[in-house]
């Protein structure tokens, strides 16, 4: 039996993170995954400006060509206004294609003391106690890491009835080369289709275009229609030719977008990073550098397993309510959720403040809760005056009882002691009127 300080299950950002922090400190470790390269998939390419800081804190610099400094979003609302500018009110971001980051993390880890990589070798049962087998031989691990993923077998081994994450959407990531954005240096969200999309810069001369299709969605043989109908015309002149013949060749990768609540860290000698603690929707593009910052904490508090929990819990329920809540309000098309949208969009194109603490909390760089409740009030309030408002102009639309529950009903989903998925919409989904592919 091998016996080492530390055993990591997966070499992805979170693995290696959690590897070199530990490593650093002087534990032995050992890193395993399955792959034997890093793999091109469509998975995250964008690191906001607390992610891009923790690696820079490990000495690792995100200033090759192969990386693109992003200095906030352009959010497009799809009424006929102007894009809302939203810049980071401190730092920048990065964004790159998932294999970049991940293999300049790997040349990190294999340059790094202490630690062992092996590709193509995985985890395959694991015990609170350390003791975990691989597909190559036993090991005894005063700490076992499972930074495999949202389809983790550390987790599994640790909650083998667990429910499997909430289905949200799917995703169709589209490359195209040649295009350029509107405004380069950030990242853009078009709405008015069925669902948002994200578009950034993800390489020199190529934009990546990230389309949320909500569930269930059309079949196999009506969705380039669908996405050519549906989407096309949300997106700025500038990068619908390239769009539609990306459709017209079927060169579309897919990813499912799913929910699982980061409320499990782990339990015994096993802790959970990344996405195997827990994920929400892509829109948001909080995954990379809750993992990145989940290793950072680990490594502090290592082998104390419930004080890793109970720091990264509170410094990530700003982050992961504020994503729950962007990906309610531009995706819902309930009453409740149209009103809250139109509300921030109001509010955030004449108050630069709230603009800032929202992109405070979106970069990570401010976890704080007041700063989250401070944001969710002033929406809702917001909505409230429009409520009143428009029952003041109209005496016969005056806002019901159930209108009234329906807001209130929103928000305690939000602020709760947890957070759930979405609740499913009640409105209608616009419809699309698919003619041919």
């Amino acid at each position: 039996m091998r016996t080492v300080d530390v055993l990591v299950a997966g070499a992805g950002p979170a693995g290696c993170m959690s590897a070199l922090c530990l490593a650093r400190q002087g534990a032995t470790v050992l890193v395993v995954d399955p792959c034997p390269s890093p793999v091109r998939q469509l998975a995250g390419e964008w690191l906001h400006p607390a992610g891009v800081i923790a690696l820079h804190r490990m000495g690792i610099t995100t200033a090759g060509r192969e990386f693109t400094t992003n200095r906030g979003f352009r959010l497009h609302t799809s009424d006929g206004k102007p894009p809302l500018h939203c810049p980071y009110p401190h730092g920048t971001a990065v964004s790159m294609y998932h294999h970049v980051l991940a293999a300049l993390l790997l040349r990190t880890v294999r340059a790094t003391p202490g630690i062992t990589l092996r590709q193509g070798e995985r985890v395959t049962a694991v015990t609170t106690t350390g003791r975990a087998r691989t597909t190559r031989e036993e090991v005894s691990a005063g700490l076992v890491v499972g930074a495999d993923g949202r389809s983790s077998t550390v987790r599994r081994f640790l909650r083998p009835d667990e429910q499997a994450p909430l289905p949200l959407s799917r995703v169709a990531g589209l490359l195209l080369p040649g295009a350029r954005l509107p405004r380069g240096g950030y990242g853009h969200v078009f709405l008015g289709g069925p669902g948002p999309v994200l578009a950034y810069q993800v390489a020199p001369g190529t934009v990546r275009l990230c389309v949320d299709v909500p569930l269930p969605g059309p079949g196999p043989s009506d969705i380039r229609g669908y996405l050519r109908h549906g989407y096309a015309d949300v997106l700025p002149e500038e990068l619908r030719p390239a769009f539609r013949a990306l459709l017209d060749a079927g060169k579309v990768q897919w990813a499912a977008a799913r929910f699982r609540e980061r409320s499990f860290f782990g339990r015994g000698r096993c802790a959970l990073v990344g996405d195997a603690v827990g994920h929400g929707h892509p829109l948001a593009a909080q995954g990379m550098t809750l993992a990145l910052l989940d290793g950072e904490c680990l490594a502090r508090h290592s082998p104390d397993i419930p004080a890793y929990a109970a720091e990264r819990t509170a410094r990530s329920w700003s982050a992961e309510r504020l994503g729950a809540a962007l990906h309610r309000t531009l995706t819902g098309h309930d009453p409740t959720s149209l009103l809250l949208r139109r509300s921030a969009f109001a509010l955030w194109r004449h108050d630069a403040r709230q603009r800032g603490l929202v992109l405070g909390l979106l970069s990570m760089r401010d976890d704080r809760r007041s700063t989250f409740y401070d944001v969710l009030a002033h929406v809702a309030a917001r909505a409230l005056t429009e409520r009143t408002r428009t029952a003041r102009a109209f005496p016969g639309a005056a806002p019901s009882m159930g209108r009234l529950t329906g807001l209130a009903d929103w928000l305690l989903w939000l602020i709760g002691p947890t957070i759930g998925p979405p609740r499913p919409p009640r409105g209608r989904l616009p419809a699309i009127a698919v003619m041919g592919p």
